[in-house]
């Protein structure tokens, strides 16, 4: 069974991973050609590794490690005259988007291990 910090590490490391894509796309905003790219989670399945399907028996089949907490995509929606489809205004939203939900998740971690030091009778 997955523990609670193991999946919020693994949370932690899509949206870090998340966060260096969208800078990325700020980086290439006035780049002729370049398409915006965005990380997106990996929905169903055993993919983000903290949550793979135990082996209990010597026949089932093995997960398949993925590299990546998710799968990289291009936004093709908004092309300019130049051929760049960057956003600003989207691209700024979506790095937000990022800090605020890594920020939650330290909070997370630090209430979780405060529960398990009061568990221990440490405070």
């Amino acid at each position: 069974m997955p523990s609670l910090s193991s999946a919020l590490t693994s949370r932690m490391n899509f949206l870090t991973e998340r966060q260096a894509v969208v800078a990325g796309n700020i980086a290439n905003a006035n780049t002729p050609g370049y398409l915006a790219r965005d990380l997106v989670e990996n929905k169903g399945g055993a993919s983000t590794g903290s949550f793979a399907m135990a082996m209990t028996n010597a026949q089932h089949m093995k997960n398949a490690s993925v590299s990546t907490q998710g799968k990289i995509v291009e936004d093709a929606r908004f092309i300019e005259h130049n051929g760049n489809s960057v956003r600003l205004d989207e691209e700024m939203l979506k790095m937000n988007d990022a800090q605020m939900n890594y920020r939650f998740m330290t909070e997370l971690y630090t209430k979780q291990v405060g529960m398990q030091k009061m568990a221990l009778g440490n405070r």
